[in-house]
């Protein structure tokens, strides 16, 4: 298929006629909210309240904007100059003109709440953001963070990488935007992730070692003290279901993101525990019926901790190894019960 020689190849499409209404369907069943992006690069104030008008009809339980996609990468002339490293130069320009179009394009938006500015790779920013928040005035900081990228270092893109330390803990990297958000009065959000930018790959993407690394990278964002992750669906390799025909295709992914929602209802606290030497262990608290303890054993072999427990809990865990969410009853013995935590595999207690 070769590399798409602009923007507009690439990423451009155009809704079908019955977008809207669809969408309005699916979130009145699903009584969810929903952001709906507008994409500043174009500079288009008719399109951006065009989007605004679906955006309403289809809202059904709340509505809010992110304003501009990526606007760090706005200055690259095209698909092909993914990988290009920037200058500082050429970082200010790109600042200055998702300034210049995001406070012309902000007029669409309204009353409602916006959530940016979705940078690509934030620590290009990392000088001008304090300011780029205080003009826009958004109302949720909004970043965008891939631990690897097809299109920038595909050698480091494998199972063992995204089984690696800097690939679970890579939101760590970004405390500062949590710290420069939090000094707006803001909350932060990553709001757009998955393993492997540019649409994964597969093979890595869609192995079991994606669950357990996706398991690691939320409870390091939630940790470092972003309020939320999302992840990012483009129908590639990383998606964790995908639809052929009438048939859903669930990928390992899917079993992180459903094992994450029960084990961190909202409204759960974590805190990083001692006591649990070998494993880096997580204490939930908070909320009723989720997670207690989640174990994360990053090494290859299996380790063994013991709890002092009055009860049966219940161990629900990701493997690098094996798809899908296991679970087991484990019974106490004279107040306490032993675990097994395999190798590269994340372990949650409930009661």
């Amino acid at each position: 298929m070769g590399t798409p020689a602009s923007w507009e190849t690439a990423a451009l499409y155009s809704l079908p006629s019955s977008f809207w209404s669809q969408l309005h369907c699916l979130l009145s069943s699903a009584k969810e909210p929903v952001t709906v992006g507008i994409n500043a690069e174009r500079g288009s104030l008719s399109w951006a309240q065009q989007m605004v008008a679906g955006a309403q009809s289809a809202a059904t339980n709340g509505l809010d904007f992110s304003l501009g996609n990526e606007p760090d990468l706005y200055i690259l002339p095209n698909y092909a100059s993914l990988g290009q490293k920037l200058s500082l130069e050429e970082d200010v320009a790109a600042v200055n003109l998702y300034l210049r179009l995001a406070t012309y394009l902000r007029q669409a938006i309204g009353g409602f709440a916006s959530v940016g500015p979705e940078l690509a790779s934030a620590k290009h920013w990392q000088r001008q953001l304090r300011g780029v928040i205080a003009q826009l005035h958004e109302g949720v900081v909004g970043v965008h963070l891939y631990p690897f990228s097809r299109c920038k270092d595909p050698r480091a893109a494998t199972i063992a990488g995204l089984l690696s330390a800097r690939a679970g803990d890579a939101p760590r990297s970004l405390a500062w935007v949590v710290a420069d958000a939090r000094a707006a009065g803001l909350p932060a959000i990553i709001s757009e992730a998955n393993s492997i930018s540019c649409g994964g790959i597969a093979g890595v993407s869609d192995t079991p070692a994606a669950a357990v690394w996706a398991a690691r990278f939320v409870l390091s964002a939630l940790k470092t003290g972003f309020g939320e992750v999302r992840f990012h669906l483009s129908g590639a390799s990383y998606d964790p279901f995908s639809v052929r025909g009438g048939e859903l295709l669930r990928r390992p992914l899917e079993s992180a993101l459903f094992a994450l929602n029960r084990w961190l209802p909202v409204g759960s606290s974590l805190r990083t525990a001692s006591g649990a030497p070998g494993l880096l262990a997580t204490a939930v608290t908070g909320t009723p019926g989720g997670a207690r303890m989640i174990l994360d054993n990053e090494r290859a072999g299996a380790q063994t901790i013991v709890l002092p427990a009055a009860h049966a809990v219940v161990a629900e865990s990701l493997s690098a190894t094996r798809p899908g969410l296991a679970m087991l009853t484990l019974n106490p013995s004279a107040g306490h019960i032993r675990i097994r935590v395999a190798g590269n595999s994340v372990l949650a207690t409930r009661p």
